[in-house]
């Protein structure tokens, strides 16, 4: 047994693993259709006036403003119409005095007209258009690069691409957009008792779990998962398994970093890197390890589910994040009385998972081997070391997954 002696408080903990992520350098070129949550390597700049021409911004008549000069129901002023223009249609000819044009929205303007009246405050009788209200210059009309001019920047390097950015992206005729690549995190779990879901239990055997939360939370924080084969209980095993993961950005190890004769990955490390710290005060997640393999940053986490995924969301996704460039992850909060008394480890700062019921929070952690001490929750309050108790009714801040 090698029992852990001393733990790190959980903000020191924190402190330690961002201050030690490093930022993406790689880029890649993807289609604008994958790139999607993606963060930008090099500004973007518009090629082209977005819109490439005057063009009108509602459906009507391209009209002389000065020509509809007090017009109104009661004393309309009329024009003769000469043309029509469609959108993604160049109009036949310019606009000359006592002429209109009908135009449809987003359609070109004819040379001459300087603005749009609404066709709802027109009245037509053959080639006669009467206008029940004037219009000025510029009105109902979108002008050309009034989204964006030639050499404007559409999107900055750093920023994330959302829908929207995509979509500006695509108005100046850009196809494929320079992001920088996602971070790759090697997964790997450990114990002669794991095997993966979908093979038949031996006896003392269980199935995977944190390949699969692990996975999903690296793919939802901006990394690409590598998922390694189970690893056996002995040193050898590890060193070779390690020796193949450490090639990735980063390595997140699950089981082995406790206490027990079994729990080898102390000695891995001592093979192949060096330890940074062994033991959080934190519940669930205590017997976690972070250490450095050469450049590659190497998080053990502890083998029982909840510990493992709590400490994921508290440790290794601010890192990861930050590694992949992507804004520090900061989840919805909701404000609720506590439904229930919970008493918490004296001296651990604790992360304790609820769920919302009936506007209330009602505690929903079990045990940190259950895994539905997550699954059946709706997110987690926070609960500092020195407190030790929380009683029914406190206000607390429930921060939801």
């Amino acid at each position: 047994m090698r029992p852990i002696t001393s733990t790190l408080a959980f903000a020191d903990a924190l402190r330690t693993v961002i201050d030690a992520a490093r930022p993406i350098e790689r880029t890649e070129s993807l289609p604008l259709l994958d790139a999607d949550g993606r963060v930008v390597a090099r500004d973007v700049r518009a090629s082209g006036d977005v819109p490439p021409f005057d063009r009108a911004a509602m459906d009507g008549y391209a009209v002389i403003a000065a020509e509809t000069t007090g017009a109104s129901a009661s004393a309309p002023r009329s024009l003769r119409c000469v043309d029509r223009v469609f959108s993604g249609h160049l109009p036949a000819r310019g606009l000359a005095a006592g002429e209109c044009m009908e135009i449809a929205t987003g359609a070109p303007m004819p040379t001459g007209a300087d603005a749009v009246v609404m066709v709802e405050e027109t009245a037509r009788v053959g080639d006669a258009v009467r206008f029940l209200s004037g219009v000025t210059p510029r009105q109902n009309v979108g002008r050309r690069a009034a989204d964006l001019a030639a050499g404007a920047t559409v999107v900055s390097a750093g920023q994330v691409l959302t829908p929207s950015r995509i979509g500006a992206l695509a108005a100046t005729g850009v196809t494929r957009v320079e992001v920088f690549a996602r971070p790759t995190v090697a997964l790997l779990s450990t114990g002669d008792e794991i095997v993966q879901p979908g093979t038949p239990l031996a006896p003392g055997q269980i199935y995977d779990i944190n390949r699969f939360t692990l996975e999903t939370i690296v793919a939802r924080h901006g990394g690409h998962a590598i998922a390694m084969p189970t690893v056996g209980d002995t040193i050898d095993a590890l060193v070779e398994r390690i020796d193949q993961a450490r090639q990735e950005d980063l390595v997140v190890f699950s089981g082995g970093s406790s206490v027990g004769d079994r729990d080898l990955i102390l000695d891995v490390i001592a093979r192949r890197g060096e330890l940074v710290f062994r033991g959080v005060a934190v519940k669930p997640g205590k017997p976690t390890i972070f250490a450095r393999l050469g450049q590659t940053s190497f998080f053990g986490m502890p083998g029982y589910p909840a510990s493992c995924l709590s400490n994921a969301y508290m440790l290794v996704v601010p890192f990861l994040r930050k590694m992949a460039r992507l804004p520090a992850w900061e989840p919805h909060t909701i404000d609720l009385p506590l439904a229930r008394r919970v008493v918490s480890a004296a001296g651990r700062h604790q992360f304790y998972t609820v769920r919302v019921e009936n506007g209330r929070a009602e505690p929903a952690f079990k045990a940190s081997g259950d895994i539905t001490s997550m699954a059946n929750a709706d997110g987690f309050i926070e609960i500092p070391a020195a407190v030790d108790i929380v009683e029914a009714g406190t206000v607390v801040t429930v921060k939801l997954f």
